[in-house]
C-alpha cells in the first residue's frame, strides 16, 4: 500500500506520515521503491517456484510444426 493511502486510512496527513518515515518512527514496516514508499508487509516470492505463461501463434494450419517448435523453445 502506498504511504499516502495508508496515511488517509489512519486519519493522519500524508506529510506527517512521510516525516515519520524519514525519522524512522513509522509504526509499520515501509520501504522506498523508486519514488513510491510502500507500507505494510511486503510480499516476497520464492524465485524457485513460479508460474510461466506461454503464448504461441501461427497464421495458418499448415504451419503447425512451427507452433510446436515455438512451444518447445
Amino acid at each position: 500500500m502506498n504511504l499516502s493511502d495508508w496515511a488517509y486510512l489512519q486519519e493522519i496527513h500524508p506529510h506527517s506520515a512521510y516525516r515519520r518515515f524519514r525519522e524512522g518512527t513509522l509504526p509499520v514496516p515501509a520501504r522506498k521503491m523508486g519514488r513510491l514508499i510502500l507500507v505494510g508487509e511486503l510480499e516476497t516470492t520464492n524465485p524457485t517456484v513460479g508460474i510461466t505463461a506461454l503464448y504461441a501463434q501461427v497464421s495458418s494450419g499448415d504451419q503447425r510444426a512451427d507452433l510446436d517448435r515455438q512451444i518447445a523453445a
